[in-house]
């Protein structure tokens, strides 16, 4: 019997941001699925539910805070965890992140131990 690796999405406009994101979380035995395209990240999520979203904030045409507006407002309602990875740390945006359903915010640049940390915690 094989285990399912469990499927975190990234979904972030910076490819920088995604393949760093990506090595480190496969070298600690995710699955990763990456979305440049936060529209295309939402259709992805109505017919395979990931087990955890790395979400970026400020993106073109859909930005995190309309990504999560999507998805809990949406037919088929986020079960998914959410955890925000964000350039730009205030407290508005962390509130409004948070009231949203992000369960986590992550600053960039990020601390590799503290992210693995933290999605160790939230996916196990």
């Amino acid at each position: 019997m094989s285990l399912r690796r469990k499927e975190i999405m990234v979904v972030d406009d910076s490819e920088t941001n995604l393949i760093l994101l990506q090595a480190v979380l496969e070298d600690a035995g995710y699955h990763v699925v990456l979305m440049d395209d936060p529209i295309k990240a939402v259709e992805y999520i109505r017919y395979s539910q990931p087990d955890l979203i790395l979400l970026d904030l400020l993106m073109p045409d859909l930005d995190g805070f309309d990504f999560l507006k999507r998805l809990s407002n949406g037919s088929d309602k986020l079960t998914t965890p959410v955890v925000v990875v964000t350039a730009y740390s205030n407290e508005e945006y962390y509130r409004k992140a948070k009231e949203l359903g992000a369960l986590e915010i992550i600053d960039k640049p990020v601390n590799i131990p503290s992210l693995l940390n933290t999605v160790n915690k939230i996916i196990n």
